[in-house]
């Protein structure tokens, strides 16, 4: 009996050192992988951002629609000028664009913010799913040489960063130039989970919250949004009343971690109110003041926005389907693959987020049935007014100041978009878990299980690729570079010359207009390239009229609305103009006239440009024209910049203190 204690102790000394090998092991292996694990994700996407841009990576600009980039422009002064206070939360960086651009050609800067966007999505996808199913990437194997559930982590964590960042509401929004909009989409994941683990407690500062919704806030009002209604729901789910009889957390009654949480959240809401006082302050200023453009929102412009039914028709199966856009002209992914391909992808896309949601506790993961509400929530709101039965709580939404700014509601698909992913990466790594089982219960050999497991990969990565796959094959030829014509620079170069103080009037009168050159429509570029004292329409043409609140634009939609003719260079030399753009595009016959009117003398005509120099103009004091733009509220806007200084000088500091 002693021999059989002494082998049975040999035994049981034996499997503990295979046991410890094995975990040195699986932890060297852990290591590994969480750097170059990591490093391997960031270069897939990366190569995701270039095959999408192939054709664009020469020089030349891309125009199209709200995409528009000049050599030599100056997007702060723009900013500034044009957008009003409600956009100054970009002053940042813009200010950034323009102090890289100096150093490096703008087209050059212009394609790295595109190829950023869509990599830095799916990384941002990658990375916030870490938080859904795990942080630990790569495959581990134990001491039977069985593979854990790290795999099917990593695995999944690498479809949530491929289906945020290659899906048809990514794809549609940078083919409508809407760059600001998809860098504040890249970053939200980021910020929806840090705020998250901020109220669930996991995190006892909320540097890291605050830190990147404040960078969404920075590329975009609207992105702000998405986050604040993510946030919102987030909390909600927290210390929803329904689970105040539930477990207590660390010992404290449920009902005093509710209060905790709300403590938490309003702390979190405070600060975030006083590092972004730099643009609230001064858009608060000119919403009190009457002169913010959302005081030009109404039903027509809520319904002009709509999302169409761009699938079938079907505006609700359109936006489930990330289709929410309200302009159409593009070939979109459900146009280039077969019906039913594509509704079999998003069937597949949906089921791995329900099934992910299932298999965490449904309703008792808080985390989980947060982010099927945001999806809920962003799917409600981004029908709008299209679907009578949502329209009454669309048309309430956008009677508040936050509401009015979202008059295109598709927007909010972006919510539909990140529960996709984060609940879609639970789902997969879910299902391979039951793959795992399934293959072990069957004794399936080692080798053909990591056959599978590989294959099982490609086709989950490939599912996402797959659904929007003219995104990663170049955008479907949709995008090309283009040159400014000669005209345009030799017209430049005359203004510049020129060495007083004037306005430059653009015509035709639209916002939008079909450029030959640029390939496509374009918002009117020439305020960029000819400089901030260029007056350009403001109106898209959509029967919305112009957000436009200032005198002179006032003033120009009111004279344009017959064609100009005698009397048109007497009638706006009061507004400063002494020179009469003309680009051939649009209705250019519509402004024939102008050749008939003795104070305008054409001193050029060019393939692409007329340009007229308005006699009737005779200098006077800038500061006696009428305003050309939204008032600069220099007041409130340094006020702002005070408070979010402060804010951010405190915040580090207490940051630095606690984690020296």
């Amino acid at each position: 009996m002693t021999d059989r204690g002494d082998d049975g102790a040999d035994a049981d000394a034996g499997r503990l050192r295979a046991v410890a090998a094995a975990a040195d092991d699986r932890l060297r292996d852990q290591r590994w992988h969480r750097s170059h694990g990591d490093r391997l994700a960031a270069a897939l996407f990366l190569a995701l951002a270039l095959a999408a841009f192939p054709p664009t990576l020469g020089e030349g600009f891309l125009l199209r629609l709200d995409m528009v980039f000049a050599p030599d422009a100056s997007h702060l002064r723009f900013a500034l000028d044009s957008k009003g206070p409600l956009y100054y939360g970009r002053l940042p960086f813009v200010a950034l664009l323009d102090a890289v651009a100096v150093v490096v050609p703008d087209w050059l800067v212009q394609r790295a913010v595109l190829v950023g966007v869509v990599a830095g999505a799916g990384y941002a996808g990658y990375a916030a799913a870490g938080a859904v199913v795990g942080a630990d990437a790569g495959s581990v194997v134990d001491a039977d040489g069985r593979t854990d559930g790290s795999r099917d982590r990593y695995v999944a964590r690498l479809f949530a960063g491929t289906l945020y960042a290659v899906n048809p509401f990514l794809y549609v929004r940078l083919l409508a130039g809407q760059w600001y909009f998809a860098l504040g989409y890249a970053a939200l994941p980021l910020a929806v989970v840090a705020f998250d683990r901020y109220f669930a407690g996991e995190r006892e500062r909320p540097t890291r919250a605050l830190a990147w919704t404040t960078l969404v806030a920075v590329f975009d009002p609207h992105a702000a949004v998405l986050a604040a209604v993510a946030g919102g729901v987030l909390l909600v789910v927290r210390v929803a009343p329904a689970r105040w009889g539930r477990a207590t957390e660390r010992g404290v009654g449920a009902r005093d971690t509710a209060r905790r949480t709300l403590a938490r959240a309003g702390r979190f809401c405070a600060l975030a109110v006083g590092v972004n006082a730099y643009w609230l302050v001064p858009a608060v200023a000119a919403v009190a003041g009457g002169g913010s453009q959302l005081a030009t929102v109404d039903g027509a412009d809520l319904a002009a926005f709509s999302p169409r039914g761009s699938v079938l028709g079907n505006v609700p199966l359109s936006v489930s389907m990330l289709y929410a856009f309200w302009r159409g002209g593009y070939l979109l992914p459900v146009d280039a693959l077969p019906l039913p391909v594509a509704v079999g992808c998003f069937v597949c896309l949906l089921a791995l987020a329900v099934y992910g949601w299932l298999d965490a506790g449904g309703g008792d993961d808080a985390l989980g049935t947060g982010l099927a509400l945001v999806g809920l929530v962003g799917a409600v709101l981004a029908l709008g007014v299209a679907v009578p039965a949502v329209a009454p709580l669309y048309r309430a939404f956008a009677a508040t100041p936050v509401g009015a700014g979202m008059r295109e509601a598709g927007k909010f698909a972006a919510l539909v978009a990140l529960a996709y992913a984060l609940l879609g990466a639970r789902g997969v790594a879910a299902l391979g878990g039951d793959l795992r089982a399934t293959l072990s219960a069957r004794a399936t050999p080692p080798e053909r299980r990591r056959a599978v497991a590989v294959a099982a990969a490609l086709l989950v990565v490939a599912l996402p690729l797959t659904y929007a796959f003219p995104m990663v094959a170049g955008f479907g030829g949709q995008l090309e570079p283009t040159d400014y014509p000669d005209d345009w620079h030799a017209v430049d170069d005359r203004l510049d010359a020129d060495g007083e103080e004037y306005r430059v009037l653009y015509l035709p009168w639209h916002q939008y207009m079909a450029y030959d050159w640029a390939g496509g429509t374009v918002a009117a570029p020439a305020p960029l390239f000819f400089g901030p004292d260029t007056v350009a329409s403001r109106d898209p043409d959509l029967g919305v009229g112009s957000q436009a609140t200032d005198p002179t634009h006032r003033r120009l939609d009111a004279l344009f609305a017959d064609p100009p003719g005698p009397g048109f260079g007497e009638a706006v030399a009061p507004l400063g103009v002494k020179y009469v753009v003309v680009s051939r595009t649009a209705d250019v016959d519509r402004y024939a006239g102008l050749d008939d009117d003795p104070a305008l003398r054409a001193v050029s005509r060019g393939d692409d440009l007329l340009v007229y120099e308005n006699r009737a103009f005779d200098g006077g004091d800038p500061a006696s024209w009428p305003a050309d733009g939204p008032r600069v509220p220099w007041g409130a806007l340094l006020a702002g910049g005070v408070v979010s200084t402060a804010t951010a000088g405190v915040r580090l500091r207490r940051t630095g203190r606690r984690t020296r």
